[in-house]
């Protein structure tokens, strides 16, 4: 264990916790913490647990739990994992839900992903909580914005990584640590002598975020020391331009988006292309349909149907079919078994 800093780097850590996500907003309304084992999601868990001790307000028992999912994808390592946050949640006295992937040999992190989130929200209903809460860190969101900037995004994926978001329909998914950088998470568990468990597929370069990390952001470093506390202002700048854009979206989308068979969008060659394209995002996200597959190229076409610019029916990702009737645009969904 490497010597403990010489502030109290776990009280200020805490505090920034509460400063970001007050412990009266969730506190009587629950929260299902994800934990992989990893530093972040541990130093989150004994974080929210140590803000519900020191609480003077009597809360509700319950109202934090655990929750693992095991990808089973590292073997003997996964279960390491699984075994390390059970044993966690033993030691807070904190209800634990785990459950492991039936689906080997699925190994893309878009359908990782969706199984985790599926999985947090299936157990937040479960518990009763309202919301989920997961890890990302300063560092993440960093490294986000990066792998958005260079797949070709537009502003929404340059405002990096959400604060918080609907999780289906009465659950909200909230990241109280991307205000935390992953050397002030390291040091506040070093503070208090928690472990973690280091997950080693993090060091394999062949998963873009892992060169981004260990490769990308050292080089950039190397010539702009302070360039994650650049790119972390740049993008709440960007965040906060996209709120807004979202706002006038979703009255736009009131006006000209209608739901039957397939989703019919009125043509419209006069609103600033801005806020359609965050429309048509806010759709995707309501319907389900694959963000991450969607380039801004995409999104520039749908645009250019909407405004009557291009009119040739197309596919998107995700077998998204779009058509252009005369007077609209129309978005379905093609099944399996039409293609």
């Amino acid at each position: 264990m490497e010597r403990k800093p010489n502030s109290d780097a776990w009280g200020a850590f805490c505090r920034s916790i509460d400063a970001a996500w007050p412990l009266s907003r969730w506190g009587r309304v629950g929260v299902v913490v994800g934990c992989s084992g990893g530093p972040d999601s541990v130093a989150l868990i004994r974080g929210l647990h140590d803000l519900v001790q020191r609480s003077e307000v009597a809360l509700p028992p319950g109202l934090l739990a655990v929750a693992h999912f095991n990808h089973a994808t590292r073997g003997e390592e996964s279960q390491r994992d699984e075994s390390f946050v059970a044993e966690l949640a033993g030691q807070l006295d904190v209800p634990f839900l785990r459950q492991r992937s039936t689906r080997v040999g699925v190994r893309d992190e878009q359908s990782l992903r969706r199984m985790r989130l599926d999985f947090l929200r299936a157990s937040a209903e479960q518990m009763g909580a309202r919301y989920v809460a997961v890890a990302h860190s300063a560092d993440d969101n960093v490294e986000t914005v990066l792998h958005h900037l260079l797949r070709g995004t537009g502003p929404t994926g340059l405002a990096g990584i959400r604060p918080h978001r609907p999780l289906g329909q009465d659950v909200v998914l909230v990241r109280p640590l991307l205000g935390i950088t992953r050397k002030r998470i390291c040091a506040a568990l070093r503070w208090i002598e928690q472990s973690w468990c280091e997950d080693s597929s993090n060091a394999n370069r062949d998963y873009r975020r892992n060169w981004i990390r260990h490769e990308l952001m050292p080089m950039i470093e190397s010539k702009y020391p302070d360039a994650r506390d650049a790119i972390s202002r740049a993008s709440g700048t960007q965040r906060d331009w996209v709120t807004n854009m979202e706002s006038q979206a979703e009255e736009w989308s009131t006006r000209h988006v209608q739901f039957g068979d397939a989703i019919s969008i009125q043509r419209d060659h006069e609103t600033d292309r801005s806020v359609i394209i965050a429309g048509m995002q806010q759709l995707w996200a309501e319907q389900r349909w694959p963000m991450q597959s969607m380039s801004q190229t995409h999104w520039q076409r749908i645009y250019d149907q909407i405004a009557g610019i291009e009119t040739d029916a197309c596919m998107l990702p995700g077998a998204i079919r779009i058509e252009s009737p005369p007077g609209h645009v129309s978005l379905r969904r093609i099944e399996a078994e039409e293609q």
